[in-house]
């Protein structure tokens, strides 16, 4: 029986420049270099998912 070494998941998870703060005014959450957005979660606006082969009733 044989295999191979498993190293890693591929590519790198993509990521974005350090020190960003939320763009809500008076909000001064630092933002994860994660994140690709411009606001923290409290402040992201609202968006329904899309929602493949499912009515919305």
């Amino acid at each position: 029986m044989s295999g191979m070494l498993f190293t890693g998941y591929g590519r790198p998870s993509r990521t974005f420049p350090k020190g960003r703060v939320c763009s809500e005014p008076g909000c001064k959450t630092k933002l994860s270099i994660y994140n690709e957005s411009e606001y923290c979660y409290l402040h992201e606006p609202m968006t329904a998912p899309r929602l493949r082969g499912k009515k919305i009733a």
